[in-house]
């Protein structure tokens, strides 16, 4: 691909500090401030392995890795155990995810990749930034025999034309969920088509309930998400250049639906995470419904005071009622630039992320589609006896497999939360979030010297 050329000559036009976005839900909260670099839970290699040696490779992750779940070293012993000439070390990353970009950075350019530091935890959103900034290797063709053991919407984010930078591992379909009970006692459904979706807020509305909401503070990813579920291809790495196309015909109509429901009072202005608010809403049964992450159902409806309710998780609604949706947060395993044993990162990769059992110990919705993780039972009992995860898995295989992030998404991203801020407060219209993610789009591509299609 000519962009592989290209990038090659403009890594150093893309300072790093404009990279930093966490597009995966999964921060430890107990994480070091100190923005020191990660801890080794062992040595990492000093040197390539010689023939007859095993070969050593280091996995950089943020997961959770709490005490309750599958510990990623169990995992990587098993791996190791079943691969003798593989010798793979689990590296957990202690700062925030948005310090992981630089520290990555960091190391490639000192060159560890080459010691055996070949895989890397990476946001899908942060995956072209790096790729520009010269830390991720292009593994297309290693990685050809694992793409149809994950859903082709996140296997399209680890891809930018036609470079592959590692494989997949978690994801955050948008959903739609619900108050079944509400519901009921309303007598409507869960809306598959957007006009269905503004009757059924009609009649919600009439009696003092949304089953709508617009979050100020989920913007970017909520919005773009939206877009992606209406076929919509916002960024495209074709030849030499960037094609951006943010505010094109399939999300203008988002646009137009979305600020029909604003204008008629059916979607409830809201801050996802204000407790006091959303919440608190959740909670006295004024918020019913609501377009949410794929990473939500687990924890959203904590806030209830109960351990047993008749919610459920559904399609978001699309224009032609077809089950369609984008995303909202995600990571993949990239291989960075200089490992010398591409192969077999890949092939650990794969592995690791195929164990559904792990990673769903973990939290985390995957990107396989190999298995779905077990539902646990305090969220099957908040869901009605609904088998959450397999709902979701489902949905997933509806993903926009053509929905890669710009090289400047950061500065983008930043954009479209000052406008949704300003439409949450009715100063401005949902087609201005698009317009101004274009013009920032194009722009922060061309302060940093990167090509854009014109």
């Amino acid at each position: 691909m000519r962009i592989t050329k290209k990038a090659t000559a403009l890594v150093a036009a893309l300072a790093v500090s404009t990279m930093g976005l966490a597009a995966c839900s999964n921060d430890s909260a107990d994480a070091p401030k100190d923005g020191k670099t990660a801890t080794k839970s062992a040595e990492a290699p000093k040197e390539d392995a010689k023939p007859g040696e095993k070969v050593k490779i280091t996995y950089l992750h943020r997961l959770p890795d709490k005490d309750n779940m599958i510990k990623v070293a169990e995992s990587v012993k098993r791996f190791n155990e079943e691969n003798p000439d593989i010798e793979v070390v689990a590296e957990k990353f202690p700062g925030k995810a948005d310090e992981a970009a630089a520290a990555i950075h960091k190391r490639v350019e000192a060159g560890e990749p080459g010691q055996g530091f070949c895989l890397a935890q990476i946001g899908y959103g942060e995956i072209a930034a790096h790729y520009v900034a010269g830390d991720l290797d292009n593994v297309a063709e290693e990685a050809k025999e694992y793409e149809g053991n994950f859903f082709a919407g996140p296997m399209g984010q680890m891809k930018l034309g036609d470079v592959t930078v590692g494989l997949p591992q978690d994801i955050g379909p948008l959903i739609y969920t619900y108050d079944k009970e509400e519901f009921d006692k309303l007598g409507i459904t869960a809306p598959k088509t957007w006009d269905e979706f503004i009757a059924a807020a009609e009649k919600a509305k009439a009696a003092g309930k949304y089953i709508a909401t617009f979050q100020s503070d989920e913007g970017p990813y909520r919005l773009s998400g939206l877009a992606a579920s209406n076929g919509a291809t916002w960024f495209n790495a074709s030849g030499d250049a960037w094609k951006i196309d943010v505010n094109g015909e399939k999300t203008q109509q988002i646009a137009e639906k979305v600020q029909t429901m604003l204008d008629k009072g059916l979607m409830l202005p809201t801050a996802r995470w204000d407790d006091a608010d959303f919440s608190a809403k959740l909670k006295d049964k004024t918020i019913i419904g609501t377009v949410s992450a794929g990473w939500e159902p687990g924890f959203m409806l904590g806030a209830l005071g109960v351990d047993k309710a008749n919610w459920q998780v559904a399609p978001i609604p699309t224009l032609d009622g077809n089950p369609a949706t984008g995303a909202d947060g995600g990571s993949g395993v990239a291989v960075l630039k200089g490992c010398n044993h591409k192969k077999e990162a890949l092939k650990f990769a794969n592995w690791y992320n195929t164990q559904v059992k792990d990673l769903g110990s973990q939290g985390l919705i995957i990107a396989t589609n190999v298995g779905v993780p077990e539902t646990p039972a305090e969220v099957k009992a908040l869901f009605g006896g609904q088998d959450v995860m397999k709902e979701i898995a489902d949905i997933a295989k509806s993903m926009n497999p053509n929905f890669p992030y710009l090289p400047t998404w950061p500065a983008v991203y930043t954009k479209i939360g000052e406008v949704t801020g300003e439409v949450a407060k009715g100063e401005a219209k949902v087609a201005d979030v698009f317009k101004a993610a274009q013009e920032e789009a194009v722009k922060s591509m061309k302060d940093k010297n990167l090509p854009v299609a014109e």
